[in-house]
């Protein structure tokens, strides 16, 4: 298998380069983005032996079969660059060649992103089988290449192993993110013990270690650097400047509670015709549970601990940390494809 590390950079360059030829021709975009991909992944898309294009199944005719000793193990279904594969016909439309087929999962890409999902998965509807999803152009080359290498034809058999895994560092990076105070605690031995042996001259306070890691986390969680406490979002802002204003594309809000944030973004989206009961379950990372909901509950039916309702009667979960609500709203704009850009806190 050719080294991932080296072909991404130029896959990236060519989607950059030529980024009008793959917003219009899904050939190019097979030809040129997935079979590279594919071939460095150890498939060979010449060998109809591992790669048949195009071949029927009972439900249609997927782009690409991945076969290995003799059995179809993995479906991909390829766009155009143009196309938003999270469309729930075209989910669909790959969920019924693997069921028909037999596979437990399959590849949506349009070159540029690529999902895996599940076949299917009891009780669970067709957003929720998303495994992985990941940009080629935007995220991390390292986070790129962990996920890609789970269809790996070396990897392919072990891929329930592979999702797992990567589902529960998602998830404890997520339980981080909800509760920073935890990195907090635990960092903080680290930077005194490199103050002993690095600076064995100076004395710091636990407080002043403590006040550094919190700019800088939330410099990293956010990207953003004014006062945000590590507070509780259902509890109101304190001191001078108890009510605070936010802006979504131009729309002003006032808020008094950070919990705040996350429901007028949401409520902002519904009344821009994004977020619709249909799209519930809207989850958080991987897990359990839900962000909004049509009834305030989580998958297992445990209830959210601070339900709020939207203005089309949708359920909201609002008990997080004040930087989780942010971080939380600024995913629930991306998943409708909205940049998170547009959400600034004055």
């Amino acid at each position: 298998m050719n080294n991932l590390t080296g072909t991404l950079p130029l896959v990236v360059e060519k989607l950059k380069k030529y980024r009008s030829l793959y917003e219009q021709n899904e050939q190019a975009v097979r030809d040129q983005i997935v079979n590279p991909i594919l071939k460095t992944l150890g498939w060979n898309p010449e060998n109809p032996e591992e790669v048949q294009p195009d071949s029927s199944t009972e439900e249609g005719i997927p782009d690409y079969t991945l076969i290995k000793d003799g059995k179809k193990i993995l479906f991909i279904e390829a766009k155009r660059l143009s196309v938003d594969i999270e469309q729930r016909e075209i989910i669909r439309q790959l969920a019924r060649y693997c069921f028909s087929e037999g596979t437990k999962y399959g590849i949506l890409t349009n070159g540029g992103v690529w999902i895996l999902m599940r076949s299917f998965e009891e009780g669970t509807p067709l957003s929720e089988r998303i495994v992985w999803k990941v940009d080629l152009e935007d995220e991390e080359l390292t986070s790129v290449i962990r996920r890609l290498t789970t269809i790996s034809k070396t990897n392919i058999e072990n891929i329930e192993l592979l999702v797992k895994k990567i589902q529960i560092l998602d998830e404890i990076w997520q339980s981080l993110l909800e509760e920073p105070e935890e990195m907090i605690k635990g960092l903080i031995p680290v930077v005194r013990s490199i103050i002993v042996q690095g600076y064995p001259g100076y004395q710091f306070e636990d407080t002043e270690i403590e006040d550094l890691l919190k700019e800088r986390l939330k410099e990293i969680i956010l990207g953003i650097s004014e006062e945000i406490p590590y507070e509780t979002s259902i509890e109101p802002i304190s001191g001078k400047d108890s009510l605070r204003k936010m802006k979504l594309k131009g729309e002003v809000f006032e808020f008094r509670y950070y919990y705040e944030i996350l429901v007028n973004t949401a409520n902002w989206l519904i009344k821009n015709g994004k977020l619709k009961p249909s799209d519930c379950p809207v989850g958080i990372g991987r897990g359990k549970r839900y962000l909004i909901n049509k009834e305030p509950k989580h998958k297992y039916g445990d209830g959210f601990r601070a339900p709020a309702q939207l203005a089309n009667g949708l359920w909201i979960e609002r008990h997080y940390s004040a930087i989780s609500c942010i971080n939380y709203a600024k995913r629930l704009l991306e998943k409708f494809g909205i940049s998170q850009d547009i959400l600034i806190i004055e």
